[in-house]
């Protein structure tokens, strides 16, 4: 007689499926709780959290039509007088256009969205396809890509000309205002040169020899690398002493900067809350260095960033992410409303990198419920976008580099010796 196949015992198929299930229970809870990742050789398991998000949903069947700002005036000259690099670190084209649902509903209408002339970036350092914000400033500052983590060196130790540098050279006036850190990788790149970004004092040496007319950010009084450094440290005890000595008024609050009658150095405390944010608001600190800048009649050179956008990323905090682009968006409406009357200003809209590659998976209207998730809380290597109003807009569309942002700026601003090498 034939022996039938043998087969598990039953009290064996009992408890491993009670173990399957307990651990898909456990992952479950822990999805919901907080995301994870489990690495097995190649193999990568991610828990996907959707966040849930209110958004201005439109009535069912209704045709929407955004509202849509009117573009600036056709310039007065043939090139721009003045340029406005606006950067809106780790703001990739998922956080604008996650964002712009959410504030606005499916039909958008940011004012960054108005922009006549729209293109895709590239981000990629030196040496990884996926950048940091010292790597990609350095390239948009020089033109030339740089290793992570390098302000304004190269990786064979050569010093390129930064834009502000040539600037300055051709007698343009230059300034930046950041809500983050003053010395952080993205103002540092167009005013230092230093091997690693955490030279923290060094960059602030850097940062007021460069004669710039304005430089707005914070002190970073609170922020664990700087607090650790003790070099910046001595730097911020004695602050008021260096600016002195470099020619800077030292402003504190919106009174203070107003009060300023030359080269002013805002040095702002943290403003509390989430977002790594200091001082003012945007859109008031940057009219105020924009007038500054303009009363010089010399044309200028104005980088202004918004870091809410790339720390709200890195903790997967949607809230305020889309806050932090709001208020990047309402300083892009104030300039505008400035630059639109008077035809020679370019305004340049853009970011360093993507952080957390954030995107909406899920909304129904009649829910009024927009379901996010986000992929990573690090950087990606995902394109960013760029927006271009005004005189020159034109030059700044397609896919480009972020090498080749500060090249077309200095062109267009007939500035000499860009790019190029310091002796």
């Amino acid at each position: 007689m034939p022996l039938e196949p043998s087969r598990p015992p039953r009290r064996f198929l009992v408890p491993a499926l009670a173990t399957l299930v307990l651990v898909a229970l456990i992952l479950a809870i822990a999805a919901r709780l907080a995301p994870w990742e489990l690495a097995v050789g190649n193999l990568v398991l991610r828990s996907q959290q959707g966040i849930g998000m209110e958004f201005p949903a439109p009535a069912s069947g209704e045709l929407v039509e955004a509202e849509r700002r009117e573009a600036p005036v056709e310039a007065a000259v043939p090139g721009p007088l003045n340029v406005i690099l606006m950067i809106g670190d780790g703001m990739g084209v998922g956080q604008v256009s996650t964002a712009s649902a959410i504030l606005r509903g499916p039909a958008g209408a940011l004012v960054m969205e108005s922009a006549p002339v729209t293109a895709l970036m590239r981000t990629h350092a030196g040496n990884h396809l996926v950048t940091d914000s010292a790597a990609s400033s350095t390239a948009m500052a020089t033109g030339f890509k740089a290793p992570k983590k390098a302000i304004s060196v190269l990786s064979d130790g050569r010093v390129p000309v930064t834009l502000f540098e040539a600037a300055r050279a051709a007698g343009v006036a230059t300034g930046l205002v950041t809500t983050s850190g003053l010395v952080d990788a993205t103002p540092a790149g167009f005013t230092a040169h230093e091997v690693k970004r955490e030279h923290y004092a060094e960059i602030l040496d850097d940062m007021l020899a460069s004669d710039s007319e304005v430089l707005l950010g914070g002190d970073w009084s609170d922020f664990p690398k700087a607090l650790r450094n003790e070099a910046f440290q001595q730097r911020i005890a004695g602050i008021d002493t260096l600016a002195e000595a470099a020619g800077y008024e030292v402003a504190r609050d919106l009174a203070g900067l107003t009060a300023a009658r030359g080269p002013v150095l805002g040095w702002f405390p943290p403003r509390g809350g989430h977002g790594d944010a200091h001082g003012p608001a945007l859109a008031e600190t940057t009219m105020l260095a924009v007038e500054r800048l303009a009363a010089t009649g010399t044309g200028f050179l104005l980088l202004v960033e918004s870091e809410v956008t790339d720390s709200t990323g890195h903790d997967n905090d949607i809230a305020s992410l889309v806050a932090g682009i709001a208020e990047l968006d309402a300083a892009l409406a104030a300039i505008l409303d400035w630059a639109a009357p008077r035809g020679d200003t370019l305004v340049l809209v853009t970011a360093d990198h993507d952080t957390g590659g954030v995107g909406i998976v899920d909304g129904a209207y009649e829910e009024s419920l927009a379901e996010v998730r986000w992929a990573t809380t690090g950087h990606t290597a995902q394109w960013v976008p760029l927006f271009a109003f005004g005189p020159g807009a034109e030059e700044f569309s397609g896919v480009i580099d972020n090498t080749e942002i500060g090249v077309r700026i200095a062109e267009l601003l007939g500035i000499p010796g860009f790019p190029g090498i310091r002796p």
